[in-house]
């Protein structure tokens, strides 16, 4: 144990002398959960701080959603300047700089002394195997040769990408091997023995959960047996977010299937009880390591505008109506539209009759909501005259 901790050690001064935007930053490459101070020369109303969401992309004002996760500052801005001169400028200047890093915890999982979360930040250093150091070291079970790095794929699309490490390698001295981390990346220590075929198969739980970690596969194992199997859900956990992680056939990483926790245990959705498979990983992002969603009242409220979202069963449409003080005297609740992004970037309306929920009482109707959404109370004299007129 003593010989691994100098490897590790070892390794990490090596890396850290050697690491080509540690010290300039200029080849840092973007990542989702950063902020970025976005100037454009010709349009000042746009120079503000942007944030860049899980898909890799920002909300270029009036140019649309453009994915810029994973390109240099300047790569970005150039990026930035070429839309706006195709469909708007003559031409354009566009600077980018980093207001604030992502942060988000890195998760340890598997075959090591102390499995959890390491914070980590965006701007920080840190490798697979100091990772592995802060969580213990690995047990003596522990498939070193087989550590792999479960990540997510900017664009939008749901996928992860898996990236395997011979942590064995690298103890013997090999340190190229090693490999830089990300926030919310997932390291995964299998047990020696584990493998396509195993005698005991099992499924991961992952994440904001009261008890992560490995847990024995049944063939009638469901979202509801694994959530009641790891004690619920943590304090912060992303409800609308749930993923299962499941090996593609092929063995090229793993496929994606979302999950919408709110919609199963509130809504009492059965469509969201999906079946577990072995050697599947189940798992809820923390509400933390994501930029603070939100959404936008507007109409005849007592008191609109831009509201914190916060996930869960209580995230809807009737009680976000309520949380602001309910209508004003001439709202007309029947009628509440939710304006929505589509994932592929059209848009589609919502209506909802928020007035008969709140008179009822009877919340099974209501409508959860999603980060973006704009819920517009509409005013009852003005959408009478449109119907009549």
């Amino acid at each position: 144990m003593n010989m691994f901790k100098v490897f590790c050690v070892a390794g990490a001064v090596g890396v850290v002398a050697g690491i080509a935007w540690g010290a300039g930053g200029g080849e840092r490459r973007i990542l989702a959960g950063d902020r970025l101070n976005i100037s454009v020369q010709e349009q000042a109303d746009m120079s503000r701080v942007y944030a860049v969401a899980g898909d890799g992309s920002v909300d270029f004002s009036f140019a649309g959603r453009v994915v810029i996760a994973e390109k240099t500052e300047e790569e970005a801005a150039a990026l930035l300047e070429e839309i706006l001169e195709r469909d708007y400028f003559k031409e354009a200047h566009v600077s980018i700089s980093i207001a604030n890093f992502v942060e988000g915890d890195i998760l340890v999982q598997g075959e090591v002394q102390s499995p959890g979360v390491v914070p980590f930040k965006g701007d920080s250093i840190l490798t697979v195997m100091e990772a592995i150091l802060r969580s213990g070291g690995l047990t003596d079970q522990a498939a070193g040769d087989r550590v792999q790095i479960i990540r997510w794929v900017p664009g939008g699309r749901m996928e992860r990408e898996t990236i395997t490490v011979n942590v064995t390698r690298i103890m013997e001295g090999d340190f190229r091997s090693d490999q830089y981390l990300r926030p919310r990346d997932t390291v995964m220590v299998p047990r020696r023995g584990d493998g396509e075929e195993v005698a005991h198969p099992e499924v991961l739980a992952l994440g904001e959960l009261v008890h992560p970690g490995f847990y024995p596969y049944k063939p009638d194992m469901d979202v509801i047996k694994i959530v009641t199997r790891v004690g619920g859900l943590g304090e912060f956990a992303d409800w609308s977010a749930a993923r299962i992680l499941r090996k593609r056939a092929n063995g090229g990483g793993y496929s994606v299937v979302p999950l919408d926790l709110t919609r199963l245990f509130s809504a009492a959705d059965m469509a969201m009880n999906l079946k577990l498979q072995a050697g599947d990983i189940f798992f809820v992002p923390s509400m933390r390591n994501k930029v603070r969603a939100q959404v936008y009242l507007l109409g005849e409220v007592s008191n609109p505008g831009a509201r914190p979202l916060t996930p869960g069963p209580n995230a809807t449409v009737a009680r976000l109506v309520l949380e602001a003080g309910g209508g004003t005297e001439f709202s007309r609740l029947s009628a509440v539209q939710i304006l929505r992004m589509a994932p592929n970037g059209s848009r589609k309306t919502l209506e909802v009759d928020v007035g008969k929920i709140l008179k009822t009482g009877n919340f099974d109707e209501d409508v959860p909501l999603q980060d973006g959404d704009v819920v517009i109370i509409p005013e009852k004299n003005l959408l009478q005259t449109v119907i009549g007129g």
